[in-house]
């Protein structure tokens, strides 16, 4: 199948662009605040390279959240203007999961991203595989976890932690492998994973 990925939960911006189920081109930014600017111009422009035209996708790889609330937001909005322009689904892909797979551990480990003030997300992985809820919870100085993660920096700059970037490849793998689990076809029902201790209608 050929799908877009798109990645916005933090301030890297990424898009990845899969033929056949295999990646054949992705971009990305690091820009703070620009995906607004950015995210449509670089899918424009990572399908004008790779000669594939918008009407030949099977759906869209959106990373879900946890994350920023602006980001997830316009990599939404982004990812169902196309979607409903073309009746593509939408495979919600988790945050935390797609750094999990990057570091490809067999043991229990745990995946975070920062999110305001002293704040984290935290998830517990086995095997690449979820085995916890994820949590919003506070950094404090007894926290003796191995972290992986990104931007944890901004919690607490004594919070030892691997740093991993969120990617739309990884996305996109993750979509592949679940498509049928996460497939939304109705695009009311594609709902970002805020995590946050307000209600957001």
């Amino acid at each position: 199948m050929n799908f877009l990925a798109i990645e916005t939960s933090t301030n890297i911006c990424s898009v990845a662009l899969f033929n056949n189920n295999k990646l054949i081109k992705s971009d990305r930014t690091d820009i703070p605040k620009s995906h607004s600017k950015e995210l449509a111009v670089m899918i424009k422009k990572i399908l004008n390279d790779s000669l594939i035209k918008v009407n030949s996708l099977n759906f869209i790889a959106l990373s879900s959240g946890p994350g920023s609330f602006t980001g997830l937001r316009i990599g939404s909005s982004v990812a169902k203007g196309i979607a409903y322009s073309l009746s593509l689904p939408i495979v919600m892909v988790p945050t935390l999961h797609s750094l999990a797979i990057q570091i490809n551990s067999k043991e229990k480990c745990s995946i975070a991203l920062y999110s305001h003030k002293n704040n984290i997300y935290i998830q517990d992985f086995n095997n690449c595989k979820p085995c916890s809820e994820i949590k919003l919870i506070e950094v404090n100085n007894g926290m003796k976890k191995t972290l992986y993660g990104f931007e944890l920096e901004k919690a607490d700059e004594s919070l030892q932690f691997i740093k991993v970037k969120p990617s739309a490849e990884s996305i996109g793998i993750l979509a592949i492998k679940n498509y049928k689990k996460w497939l939304v076809e109705d695009l009311t029902k594609a709902k970002l994973n805020y995590i946050t201790n307000l209600k957001i209608n």
